[in-house]
């Protein structure tokens, strides 16, 4: 017998994203095991797999169409899979909006080089830990600065701070433009 992912979270055939993914958690804080205790806790487990296994191919878009393709006879639910095309429906707002999340195109996942990191050529050791001593140095010289009222030394010690947070910045950026792809994985 085949499992109505719609009756199991409770939708309509043309619910959108957004009233799947509500229903979906209406669902799953209801049903979680954790709220449970021995046998109820048992069928709370059964009925959160069956949950999951309607939100895993309703709450994916090409998983939903190939859901709606199979099922016999037609589906209820609309192109956009937010409002009913029937006569007399009037649309709000405007006509030609299509979420990027519930479009008839399935958008593939983008991904420029395909060839994983390897690793990446040796950074100093004094390289990663300049941030932290530019900003603990600031701090000290903040406060000895403050103490002694000498003005340069204030001033070195707000330098030194800005030079740590431009380091902390910079950094990640440095080791990922040392990072080597290798093509052999």
């Amino acid at each position: 017998m085949a499992v109505d992912h719609y009756n199991t979270l409770g939708v309509i055939p043309r619910a959108t994203a957004a009233d799947l993914r509500t229903a979906y958690l209406k669902l799953a804080r209801a049903n979680h095991p954790d709220r449970f205790d021995g046998n109820e806790r048992d069928r709370a487990q059964v009925r959160m797999q069956q949950i999951n296994e309607a939100w895993n191919v309703l709450g994916v878009a090409h998983k939903r169409r190939e859901y709606d393709a199979k099922q016999p006879g037609p589906t209820a639910r609309s192109g956009s899979g937010s409002a009913s095309n029937e006569p007399g429906h009037q649309r709000r707002g405007h006509t030609h909006f299509m979420p990027l999340d519930e479009g008839p195109i399935d958008w593939p996942d983008i991904d420029l080089d395909a060839t994983p990191i390897a690793g990446s050529r040796s950074i100093a050791r004094w390289v990663t830990f300049l941030p932290v001593v530019l900003f603990i140095f600031g701090i000290l010289t903040l406060g000895f600065g403050t103490m002694v009222d000498a003005p340069a030394v204030f001033a070195l010690g707000l330098v030194s701070i800005g030079l740590g947070g431009v380091c902390f910045l910079m950094l990640p950026l440095v080791v990922m433009s040392r990072a080597e792809r290798d093509p052999d994985l």
